[in-house]
């Protein structure tokens, strides 16, 4: 098997991980570049075929090529390469440079494929969305032609399909008709990038995704441990809010009376800036009026996706007046909820939990329409990755919603019911790329307990 490797964003890594499983398989490795390589410590630096033929025969491997300057290698003579593919049981060719940039699109001579290739591995870096063109492509002039864009244009998953299909999946396919031609996105281990990369290998349309249904619910912060605090870390688990709360007195912040909370950090609300997070849902019910206003001080110069403040009418008043006095405008105090809560007219401590979460949720999901939670997006498991993206009538789930199904349990959920379940048996059937549309009927709606039925579209990604 002689392999191509081309592209950018991680080639080289890529060749040493296929080295490494085709060593382990017991086969002779020859790795070596047709256009320049960087040296490495193993890397035989000459063009004797014997000595070359020599290290693959005693070692099992070797990285050949011919010195150019003090870091790279230039390509065998071609009668050499050639010697040497005789005697290797797998060849792995670095055709390609990119100057260790993600994304490129390459000029007329690139990339230099060799005659004897079997396959050609097409790789690009996943790590380049989000961030500028000129930042993470090479060759800048070609891409940005390509894609009809600025330079400092943000990637998106469409510019990279676009890329790769224009640069080289499309143009390799009708100058080797013979080869094998497989696209390789290389990612940083996310679920975003790694569901991304699943339909780029697949080669179908990156559209289907939408960014904003990978970002995590916001974390909610809550500033101050009493009672009220109590009920608002217990509902907010049940809603899948990772929730940290901040107090002074170590008394309060026990496992006993914050069971369900992900983190107790027991510091003065002077440090507070400390356990601040970008995009947070902030609740300040400290005990008393100076450290309310430490708190909210301290949060106002901050991002945050909603802050409220727990306290009577005359408290909040005293507050707002001693922020003005800090310099803070009156555009940064109107962001503040406070009193806090919907007007539900709630008395007691979970009333008044109940009441804060739900004006958290009625703003946050102005602007933010995730419902996975961090453990799922976080994840490392391989498994089917299951996303509703398209939903008509009543169904449980919004657009966006996800669930990963491994061979062992589920994390996430698209709605539960009958629905979820015909897509876990789907999903363990062995479905590879695919998307099925559920129905639950009026009569099975009224089966459980439902006003009304609806359909959902399902895509299935392995990833």
């Amino acid at each position: 098997m002689i392999q191509a490797v081309v592209g950018s964003g991680g080639k080289t890594t890529l060749i040493h991980r296929l080295a490494e499983e085709y060593r382990a398989q017991g086969k002779k490795v020859f790795v070596t570049t047709t256009t320049h390589m960087r040296i490495e410590a193993d890397t035989l630096l000459t063009d004797d075929p014997r000595s070359i033929i020599q290290t693959l025969e005693e070692t099992g491997y070797v990285m050949a090529g011919i010195r150019e300057g003090e870091e790279k290698i230039r390509a065998l003579p071609r009668e050499v390469y050639e010697a040497v593919c005789a005697h290797a049981d797998a060849v792995l060719v670095e055709a390609d440079g990119s100057r260790g940039l993600p994304l490129k699109f390459p000029s007329g001579s690139e990339p230099v494929i060799p005659a004897n290739a079997d396959e050609i591995l097409v790789v690009c870096g996943l790590n380049a969305l989000g961030r500028p063109a000129r930042e993470v492509c090479h060759r800048l002039e070609l891409v940005t032609a390509c894609l009809d864009i600025p330079e400092d244009t943000f990637i998106t998953p469409a510019h990279v399909q676009r890329l790769v299909t224009e640069g080289y999946l499309r143009p390799l396919r009708a100058r080797c008709p013979d080869k094998k031609v497989v696209l390789m996105p290389r990612t940083d281990g996310s679920l975003y990038q790694r569901a991304v990369a699943s339909l780029l290998r697949q080669e179908q349309d990156v559209s289907l995704l939408k960014k904003e249904w990978f970002c995590p619910q916001p974390r909610l912060i809550v500033c101050g441990g009493g009672h009220v605090s109590r009920e608002v870390a217990a509902l907010a688990a049940r809603l899948d809010f990772t929730t940290r709360v901040i107090d002074e007195r170590p008394e309060l912040l026990t496992r006993e009376r914050f069971p369900t909370a992900d983190e107790l950090i027991c510091d003065s609300y002077d440090n507070l800036e400390q356990h601040l997070e970008p995009g947070a849902c902030y609740v300040v019910m400290t005990p008393n009026h100076k450290a309310d206003f430490r708190c909210v001080a301290a949060i106002l110069s901050t991002d945050y996706a909603y802050l409220g403040m727990m306290g009577s009418k005359r408290k909040v008043a005293a507050t707002f007046e001693q922020l003005r006095l800090e310099g803070f405008s009156q555009q940064q105090i109107d962001t503040i909820f406070a009193p806090i809560g919907l007007p539900i007219g709630a008395v007691t401590p979970a009333e008044i939990a109940l009441s804060i979460l739900a004006q958290i949720i009625e703003q946050k999901n102005r602007h933010h329409i995730a419902s996975a939670d961090r453990s799922l997006l976080e994840t490392t498991e391989q498994g089917v990755l299951c996303i509703v993206i398209e939903k008509h009538g009543s169904v449980p789930r919004g657009v966006g919603s996800m669930m990963l199904v491994t061979a062992d349990h589920i994390l996430g959920s698209i709605g539960g019911g009958e629905g979820e379940y015909r897509a876990i048996c789907h999903a363990r059937e062995g479905a590879g790329l695919d998307i099925q549309t559920y129905a639950l009927h009026n009569d099975a709606a009224g089966g459980l307990d439902m006003v009304c039925g609806g359909t959902m579209k399902v895509l299935f990604l392995p990833v």
